[in-house]
């Protein structure tokens, strides 16, 4: 992020052989399986790698190293739980019982974050003016900042449990703090209170292909806050700036 201020703009509305699909040789598996764990006699699609090395070279020299039996890749995860994010591999949840296939899917805490748009009116042209941050996001622009409005996971607490089922109103709760800490952390400094915030819609999936949102009342949550416009301070035309305390 280059900068984090109020600016404000005028609102216009892997056996394998290369070039082959995948086929697991039949291995003993270590530990407990998860639901998603392939059957080695799926033909996989994906090829899995770490560092360029496929992972089933990666299990067979853990297997010699070891002194173990091989295994068969039938899942993985990658997760990062000070976010509260996984990426998962294995049986897809999507895949028909007659039909099934290898995939990958993301699951974040409480299937999403918050995103909110904060506002404000000019009180005598009654022109809507919304909060834009300036963003380094190179998966949108490789060289240029990206206009963006502030969002954020979805806060998991320190013992918290990423692939946990929670209520609807845990989860709306949840999402509810969310959306107030990423906006005074990334845009308005001020007496912001929950009570502002009104949420937009129910809540929304990035992709129903890939994203798990399988809870009730799970999803990416949408706000609005208008701002009393005292708040803010001229910058230059048709733009505006939260004002410095």
């Amino acid at each position: 992020m280059l900068s984090t201020a109020f600016a404000v703009q005028l609102y216009n509305g892997l056996a394998y052989m290369p070039g082959e699909r995948q086929g697991a040789v039949p291995m003993k598996s270590n530990g407990e399986k998860p639901s998603y764990a392939l059957d080695p006699l799926i033909v996989r699609d994906w090829e899995l790698k770490a560092n360029g090395i496929r992972l089933e070279e990666l299990l067979a020299a853990y297997a010699q190293q070891q002194g173990s039996g091989m295994q068969a890749l039938e899942w993985f995860t990658a997760t990062n739980m000070m976010i509260g994010i996984a990426y998962i591999y294995g049986l897809h949840p999507n895949a028909p019982a007659g039909r099934p296939y290898d995939g990958m899917w993301k699951r974040e805490y409480a299937g999403g974050g918050s995103v909110i748009a904060a506002y404000a009116e000019e009180p005598e042209t009654r022109q809507v003016y919304v909060g834009i941050l300036w963003q380094q996001r190179r998966l949108h622009h490789p060289t240029i900042p990206v206009l963006a409005v502030p969002r954020g996971y979805t806060q998991i607490p320190e013992q918290g449990d990423l692939f946990a089922r929670q209520s609807k109103e845990v989860v709306e709760h949840l999402h509810h703090h969310t959306a107030l800490l990423e906006l005074t952390e990334e845009m308005v400094k001020g007496a912001i209170r929950l009570d502002m915030l009104e949420q937009l819609g129910p809540p929304a999936t990035t992709n129903n292909a890939d994203v798990d949102t399988s809870g009730e009342g799970e999803g990416v949550y949408f706000y609005r806050i208008e701002l009393p416009w005292s708040y803010l301070e001229a910058e230059r035309a048709l733009a505006w700036r939260q004002r410095k305390a």
